[in-house]
């Protein structure tokens, strides 16, 4: 007898718009608004592989996701025999034939690569062909696996049907099945409205806020002529203030200095400083870099940076550590440089070392850390505990307040992901290999993303001057953007300047239509505000006027102007101040 088990949305229709948005990132918690769609017996797997656990589903307008339970950690695009077995077209007389359902969608994720069936025929399929994404990217027992519901194949949509059967295998030996042998597992696709993505500003939130940005340029690329333009469209977009590059070998840190000014030029009073450590390791900043020190890597051709930089008005300099551990399956490697990391910042913390710190020193450690194997590596980053204490010391707690650092756990632009590598050319699917990991007594995140221009919508590429293929040509890692705000950091280096007076001030910013200035004054004045386009061209007067010294604030329209990046500009007797100001439609 075949028996079958399915998931209606129907009688749990009134909760909802209470369920959080199902986002594939490698963190679970918000499937326990979901129920379980089966649980599978436990010890009927082959000795040789896998035992399939629970299993849930769940769906937006875009994706299918899959929340899959295992018995072991594994790394799910590697070395395993699992596969999935989708009838999209509701036919059992159709497909590929297994458990009694009609597969017409099957994919391997330990090969990356699968079939797909149509009219008697199969072309083989890869992870872009069915917008494949899987998180984490590390070991685990748990994967969200998230399919996209509009692919098509040869002018073939996919999913021909709102109903859905799922088989799960582990092709080994007297493997396992999800659901068990003879039984039928049936989904039916919600129409629910879901909750909104993670927000994110692509500018600061705040101009007061620290904007740093992780980036791999993909091997020396941000020289590479036919990248530049694109390189420069991003930068120019995100305005970063301090920057942590790795896959830079072959140019010195003034060469890169120098290569950023061209893109992203500096104005009166700014400079780009620099430094360099490591094979590929750089630090490129707004603020001065005050000192640099080699972490040793796993062999004398490796090691990764670490940089002290003179934050502004504040004593408590920065500890930058940009990072590049080794690939692939050099686990062995990663782990040790992960440790020697540990290592140098336990010692910086305890004033010792190339780099000691002053107490409450913010701690940043960022870049390209090739997270595709055994978890423990992030581990030790984000909670000091060393794997190999005998060679590189004890485990410490990382952060002043005796806790753990934090992740920064950027999403990617537009879409419920958190990858940070993307190749549509690779066998691999996205995955997250990029972190920005910081000290959470110290600094709080005001604002962060990946950039992922091919997901931003049109109004948002022209407002900042963006082509939707900016991204991808410019390299095959995002570029990681985190902005924060310095707290628990009190001695002041400088007092405020006259610059600061006008306190200039746009909500909302992006402006949709109706839009607020506000901004004070300290004496009676005659104060000039200006609407300016990012070509320098005025574009209206905002207010002329003699004004009391005080609060001011007014509200200007934006609807009838063009999408783009303008300038609001503020000149009284005593200074001049401005803001950027974004309008969408």
């Amino acid at each position: 007898m075949k028996y079958l088990v399915t998931l209606s949305f129907i009688f749990f229709a009134i909760i909802s718009y209470s369920q959080n948005r199902i986002l594939a990132d490698g963190i679970f918690d918000e499937w326990t608004d979901y129920p379980i769609l089966y649980n599978d017996a436990i010890g009927d797997g082959s000795f040789l592989g896998v035992d399939f656990g629970e299993l849930q589903i769940s769906n937006d307008d875009e994706f299918i996701f899959f929340l899959l339970e295992i018995s072991a950690e594994i790394n799910l695009q590697d070395l395993n025999d699992i596969s999935i077995y989708l009838d999209t077209d509701d036919n059992a007389n159709t497909g590929f034939d297994i458990n009694g359902i009609g597969a017409e969608l099957v994919y391997s994720f330990g090969t990356r690569f699968g079939f797909f069936y149509e009219s008697g025929n199969s072309s083989q399929i890869f992870h872009n062909d069915i917008g494949l994404v899987s998180a984490p990217t590390v070991t685990s027992g748990r994967f969200e696996i998230a399919i996209k519901r509009d692919m098509t194949i040869s002018g073939i949509p996919v999913f021909q049907s709102d109903q859905l059967k799922i088989v799960f295998k582990d092709d080994t030996t007297n493997g396992d099945f999800l659901p068990a042998e003879n039984e039928a597992l049936e989904y039916t696709f919600s129409s629910d409205t879901s909750e909104p993505l993670p927000s994110y500003s692509i500018q600061k939130l705040h101009e007061s806020d620290l904007r740093i940005i992780s980036y791999n340029v993909l091997f020396n690329g941000l020289f590479d002529p036919s990248r530049i333009p694109s390189f420069t469209r991003l930068f120019q977009a995100t305005q970063p203030d301090i920057i942590g590059f790795q896959e830079i070998y072959d140019y010195s840190s003034a060469q890169v200095a120098n290569q950023m000014e061209s893109m992203l030029p500096s104005t009166t009073g700014q400079q780009w400083y620099h430094a360099k450590e490591g094979p590929d390791c750089h630090a490129i900043s707004r603020y001065p870099i005050l000192e640099s020190a080699l972490i040793p890597g796993y062999n004398s051709n490796a090691g990764n940076g670490a940089f002290l930089i003179d934050l502004p008005g504040t004593e408590k300099d920065l500890l930058l550590i940009v990072a590049h551990p080794p690939c692939c399956g050099n686990n062995s490697g990663r782990q040790t440089e992960v440790d020697l990391m540990m290592e140098f910042l336990r010692e910086a913390k305890e004033g010792n070392g190339p780099i000691p710190l002053e107490a409450n020193a913010p701690i940043v450690i960022l870049g390209d850390m090739n997270l595709v194997g055994d978890r423990r590596q992030l581990e030790t980053l984000l909670t000091g505990d060393i794997d190999d204490e005998s060679s590189y010391g004890p485990d410490f707690t990382p952060d002043w307040d005796g806790n753990d650092l934090l992740d920064s756990h950027p999403y990617i632009t537009g879409l419920p992901f958190s990858y940070t590598w993307y190749d549509e050319g690779s066998s691999f699917s996205p995955g997250r290999l990029d972190y920005l990991i910081y000290s959470g007594s110290n600094l709080i995140l005001q604002n962060n993303y990946s950039l992922f221009t091919p997901s931003l919508p049109l109004d948002s590429l022209n407002a900042f001057n963006l082509l939707g293929d900016d991204v991808v040509v410019a390299s095959d890692h995002l570029p990681l953007v985190a902005d924060f705000e310095l707290t628990n950091l009190t001695s002041q280096k400088n007092s405020p300047s006259k610059q600061n007076h006008g306190n200039l001030k746009i909500h909302p910013n992006p402006s949709y239509g109706l839009t607020e200035i506000s901004f004070s004054i300290h004496q009676k004045d005659f104060v000039v505000i200006q609407l300016i386009n990012q070509n320098g061209k005025e574009i209206i007067f905002l207010k002329q006027k003699n004004l009391n010294a005080g609060e001011h604030k007014f509200q200007i329209n934006t609807s009838t102007l063009p999408s783009g990046m303008y300038f609001i500009k503020m000149k009284t007797s005593e200074f001049t101040d401005s803001k950027k100001i974004i309008v969408l439609k």
